[in-house]
């Protein structure tokens, strides 16, 4: 089993969800670490959540702090030419949104987490 990870920061940006032609689904979230905003160089962090679980963003607001449970997965991809590329992402798993002081609100309703980290793996039609 794929380690779990967390990140908490402010919602920049909720993306609409993406279809591909063979059914996958995913929708992507932007964090942003709220950590010394002072900063001049702000992280900007993009999650995926897949399948089912695009369902979670729902109601999802920009600027609301949140935290998210990910799991770090890894992709090999070959492209017509031959050459072997390698795609990263950071696939969420549940959204907690946060009250300004930090403390929990009741988590977002999400799906359970899968056991299989990397079942994107089978779609041939994406280089991610």
């Amino acid at each position: 089993m794929a380690a779990i990870y967390e990140y908490t920061g402010v919602v920049e940006k909720i993306l609409p969800v993406q279809t591909f032609s063979s059914g996958f689904t995913k929708r992507d979230i932007v964090l942003t670490d709220d950590v010394g905003q002072a900063g001049n160089w702000p992280n900007h962090i993009a999650f995926t959540f897949k399948k089912d679980n695009t369902s979670v963003l729902d109601s999802v607001k920009e600027g609301q702090r949140a935290k998210i449970r990910f799991a770090i997965d890894g992709r090999e991809w070959t492209n017509p030419q031959g050459q072997v590329k390698y795609f990263t992402d950071l696939t969420g798993l549940k959204l907690e949104v946060l009250n300004n002081d930090g403390s929990s609100t009741e988590p977002v309703p999400a799906p359970a987490e899968p056991e299989d980290f990397g079942d994107a793996g089978d779609i041939d039609d994406m280089p991610f």
